[in-house]
């Protein structure tokens, strides 16, 4: 084992919430902002209602609620370069990948496994 380069662990934190009806959608994402500190490769993925969060256009003021989606564009300066979205999750909502506020990469089920096995960390949220 080459000893040379320091191991860096890997946080996955996995949103699985829609982004309005409460606050834990905007609590994820405060712990992402929260864990980018740390200079650790860092994976948001979105699973479930949790690819709501991530639709283009939403107006949360029309329900009262908090904006979520410009936040989400801010991901790349907190240097959270990687955001999966689990493949079977978004179109079984009736959503496709040009509907979505930022640039994903859409992940499917034996891939998305394999990255979760492969972290240091998983939030579940």
């Amino acid at each position: 084992m080459d000893n040379s380069k320091p191991n860096k662990q890997t946080i996955s934190i996995i949103a699985r919430r829609a982004p309005y009806g409460g606050d834990g959608a905007r609590q994820t994402l405060d712990i992402v902002f929260a864990a980018a500190v740390f200079e650790r490769p860092l994976n948001y993925i979105f699973i479930g209602d949790g690819v709501f969060q991530l639709v283009a256009g939403q107006n949360p003021k029309e329900i009262s609620s908090k904006p979520h989606g410009a936040a989400l564009e801010t991901l790349e300066l907190y240097g959270v370069d990687e955001i999966f979205v689990h493949r079977d999750s978004l179109h079984s909502r009736g959503l496709d990948e040009s509907q979505l506020a930022c640039r994903v990469n859409l992940i499917e089920e034996r891939a998305l496994k394999q990255l979760i096995a492969e972290s240091t960390y998983v939030i579940n949220l």
